[in-house]
């Protein structure tokens, strides 16, 4: 058998090494191997792959014309009880706080939890039920150590860590000359902007499946809050979260909104994946849409889609890292089930969607999400989600994307929290 060689030489004004084809002594040259540019041209003209039919079948907006690289990286996973789509904070003394909620036939009542960890969300307390009334909507830890909890009964906050609370009803005229209830939606909790204002989402029903998104403001370190502006979204949205860039003076909005932000722009159904197909007045039409203000929210671009698909992001929720790399984690309810996040290296004008970061994958159905997060002192990132419990017993219930029941919080669902590391150098900008 004859020994190969390989042969180099210099190439290009800059000298750069370029391998040659291996070959064989006195034989001819080895073909040379499809580059990525060719498949990806192969791949564009492939023949569309006949995936499952009906709406919220898990395949809504997965390219089946891919394969995955994958890469396993350490974390911590915490599963805990009594903290429906829990969302975490940390003090100055490194404490952490994870809000929750808690619901019937569990409790007698729908009401917020709270729960502590003194070993850096290695473990918690058992929850503590707070007299907040609902689900938790929002929670953050200013920077002075005020907690901001919103919830369905108003927005609440603490000075003692946690122990004694302050609630601010929203009054019905909050927002003057409009009528319907209003909500928080399920977001990411307040930002606090260059000045100290405070800043978060609240929203008004019109109809069925119909919203109008304002923000609220609190200049009091958020004992009273009003100066309401209406945020144009183009559409139907109560889901909203916003994340402060300190060197743009931005407000960066990312909103869940239906299939008409969709339909109102031609192009937006060929640059949201599942767009041509998305259904309206469902889950099933949702998709991410991005926007921003750099006037303290007074005025906003008009919403863009982030490049997600139709009922993936449940919701979205837009992280800005202290070395100004933002991130964006989504409830992935495509196939695998579970929590998502990509990262953009300029300020959320463009996302690595080819890059994604699979925080869990393991929910038993499509009923999971919210990931809301913070980054802590470490530097880690401590994200909180809910999944579709795989430990129920026999196969569980029917997906309920095929019309079963949706399954119930601190019963069928659990809410979990893992602390990961953003790796060094991702996105890759190659």
């Amino acid at each position: 058998m004859h020994r190969r060689h390989f042969h180099r030489r210099l190439t290009g004004t800059a000298g750069a090494l370029t391998a040659l084809a291996l070959t064989r002594r006195g034989g001819a040259a080895a073909p040379p191997g499809l580059t990525a540019a060719q498949l990806l041209r192969d791949k564009q003209r492939a023949v569309p792959y006949p995936k499952p039919t009906g709406q919220r079948n898990g395949f809504d907006s997965v390219d089946m014309h891919e394969v995955w690289r994958v890469q396993q990286l350490p974390a911590v996973r915490v599963k805990l009880e009594d903290a429906g789509k829990p969302q975490a904070a940390q003090l100055a003394d490194g404490t952490i706080l994870a809000a929750g909620f808690i619901e019937p036939p569990v409790h007698k009542e729908s009401h917020c939890t709270l729960q502590i960890s003194t070993d850096n969300g290695r473990t918690f307390s058992k929850p503590r039920v707070l007299s907040m009334p609902g689900r938790t909507n929002g929670f953050r830890a200013l920077r002075n150590g005020t907690l901001i909890l919103g919830h369905t009964g108003g927005i609440s906050r603490s000075t003692d860590q946690g122990q004694t609370w302050q609630t601010f009803e929203l009054p019905a005229d909050v927002v003057p000359g409009e009528t319907g209830a209003l909500t928080m939606g399920e977001c990411h909790g307040p930002i606090e902007l260059g000045d100290g204002t405070l800043m978060m989402h609240i929203c008004r029903v019109v109809g069925g499946y119909q919203w109008a998104a304002y923000v609220i403001r609190s200049t009091d370190d958020g004992r009273t809050w009003g100066d309401v502006t209406r945020v144009p979204t183009r559409t139907d949205s109560d889901e909203v979260s916003y994340a402060y860039i300190p060197p743009l003076n931005r407000i960066y909005g990312v909103t869940r909104s239906s299939a008409a932000q969709i339909r109102r722009v031609k192009e937006f159904a060929d640059r949201v994946p599942g767009g041509r197909n998305a259904p309206l007045g469902s889950e099933a039409g949702d998709a991410a849409f991005q926007f921003y203000s750099d006037d303290g929210g007074r005025s906003w671009t008009d919403p863009i889609p982030t490049g997600l698909g139709v009922l993936q992001a449940a919701g979205a929720y837009p992280l800005y890292l202290r070395d100004g790399r933002m991130l964006l984690l989504y409830g992935n309810r495509q196939f695998p089930y579970g929590t998502q996040v990509v990262g953009s290296h300029d300020h959320g004008q463009t996302w690595a969607l080819d890059q994604p970061i699979i925080l869990s994958w393991h929910s038993w159905s499509g009923y999971c999400g919210h990931p809301r997060s913070v980054q802590l002192q470490d530097g880690s990132i401590l994200t909180g989600y809910y999944t579709h419990r795989i430990d129920n017993p026999g196969d569980g219930p029917v997906d309920p994307g095929r019309n079963a029941a949706p399954p119930h919080h601190n019963q069928a669902d659990t809410g979990e929290l893992v602390r990961w590391r953003v790796p060094d150098n991702w996105p890759n900008k190659a």
